[in-house]
């Protein structure tokens, strides 16, 4: 009986973030990133992206589209544009 409590215990952070995602109303199209997930797709570590996130300094990351109880999460199409525009102000 122990084990099996210290185990769901061990499984609720796991639970949460399914939820969390099983309730939000996600575009067409769109898939979510989490920070691991955008941190990969710009090429920077998770702790870069959360630092930056931490900071407010949206300059090298995009703002995320909406904030869990898990964390930030960002959508795929958003992250797309996101890098568009900021290739465009590069001259790119």
């Amino acid at each position: 009986m122990v084990s099996g409590f210290i185990y769901n215990f061990c499984m609720m952070p796991i639970m949460v973030k399914e939820g969390d995602l099983n309730r939000i109303d996600v575009p067409e199209d769109y898939e979510v990133l989490d920070a691991t997930a955008l941190g990969r797709r710009l090429r920077f570590k998770r702790d870069t992206v959360l630092a930056y996130l931490s900071r407010r300094n949206f300059g090298r990351i995009p703002r995320p589209n909406r904030q869990l109880a898990m964390g930030p999460i960002w959508y795929e199409k958003s992250v797309k544009e996101w890098e568009a525009k900021a290739d465009q102000k590069r001259g790119k």
